[in-house]
């Protein structure tokens, strides 16, 4: 036996224990309670999944054509969470699999046992469980095969016992409250034997076997039909499972959507000026002033060459707009329409022949 100072001392070496070192063990811990990387995709992947992934990644790489880190990290995202999906539906089928051999194989044992546990805690929560077992065949014939032995006991004990009278009130479902005070003498005052409980124990027995016959029997049927199709979804581990492929999905389409968003803000901003590129000015004519923007002193050749009346009349075979003298003149512009600059000086030679003449 270890004395006293040893157990100090071996508790102070557990408390110098800080688990694994190593990268190597650390990350061996991290994987004890990993069982099928299902629920959610961590940094720490199965090596199963782990290489699917990378797979995926380079054969949908050409369908989505990711660019830049955030595209890139997005879609990774995207290929991870499909294979999750598809690890996950893969299990659902090996379950429902498994689940319709089961049925096919051990249908009634499976379903007593799971009946057996319910009734554990008939004695504890009678109001609670007995309804339960009322709702499957096995539950009835579990109450059934009870019910026998209490008619057995009265028969042997020639009346009640108060181990007997109890049983019999949780197989009613009366709770310990609601028989407080109670006994077998409310059956039947006037006879205390086992008369009034054997009637008690038959009535009851008739009740659960036209239960049987009424309706669980055709229930327990289409039940075991249905599992042994693989249709049966009152199973932990595929409700399970079900929930992993509702969240991979949702993942999914949170992802696809994601990298859709990025990709057009990249397409959008590539049709817009770079803000760190100057841009270059355009070499514009100036503009020429009109009569109202120039001074009243200003030279002859500023001002605007449009004719007056009078000279107007005095040349009459003149047109009366630049614009037609110099479409008509074939020396300014003989094969195509005027420019600016053949304008203004088709304009200043109007003018010095106006001021010549």
């Amino acid at each position: 036996m270890a004395t006293m100072k040893q157990t100090i001392a071996n508790r102070l070496n557990a408390l110098k224990s800080t688990g694994p070192r190593t990268l190597e063990g650390r990350a061996r811990s991290a994987r004890n309670a990993l069982k099928h990387g299902l629920s959610r995709l961590g940094s720490t992947r199965p090596a199963a999944l782990a290489d699917l992934i990378a797979e995926r990644i380079e054969h949908w790489r050409e369908a989505y054509r990711p660019e830049g880190p955030a595209q890139l990290w997005m879609y990774e995202r995207l290929c991870a969470e499909s294979v999750r999906l598809d690890a996950c539906e893969r299990r659902i089928l090996a379950v429902r699999a498994e689940i319709a051999d089961r049925a096919f194989e051990s249908w009634d044992d499976d379903r007593a046992a799971e009946v057996a546990s319910l009734a554990s805690r008939l004695a504890t929560h009678p109001e609670v469980i007995q309804p339960k077992l009322l709702q499957s065949k096995h539950g009835v014939l579990w109450l059934l095969d009870r019910w026998d032995e209490v008619a057995d006991s009265l028969q042997r004990l020639d009346g009640w016992t108060p181990e007997t009278w109890n049983r019999a009130m949780d197989l009613l479902g009366v709770s310990a409250l609601a028989r407080e005070g109670s006994g077998p003498w409310d059956l039947d005052p006037d006879d205390n034997g086992a008369g009034p409980g054997l009637e008690l124990a038959y009535r009851s027995i008739e009740a659960l076997r036209a239960r049987i016959d009424t309706a669980l029997d055709a229930r327990d049927a289409r039940a075991r039909d249905d599992a042994e199709e693989g249709l049966d979804s009152e199973s932990p581990q595929l409700r399970l499972l079900e929930r992993y492929a509702s969240d991979a999905r949702r993942q999914i389409d949170r992802c696809r959507n994601e990298l859709r968003r990025l990709q057009a803000t990249s397409h959008a901003n590539r049709g817009k000026p770079d803000p760190a590129t100057p841009s270059i000015p355009v070499n514009r004519p100036p503009r020429q002033p009109s009569s109202s923007s120039l001074p009243p002193n200003a030279p002859a050749d500023q001002k605007p060459t449009s004719l007056n009346a009078a000279q107007s009349k005095s040349r009459p075979n003149l047109p009366s707009s630049p614009s037609r003298l110099v479409r008509s003149s074939p020396l300014l512009c003989p094969s195509s329409a005027p420019t600016p600059l053949a304008n203004r000086q088709a304009r200043r030679a109007q003018a010095a022949r106006a001021r010549r003449s």
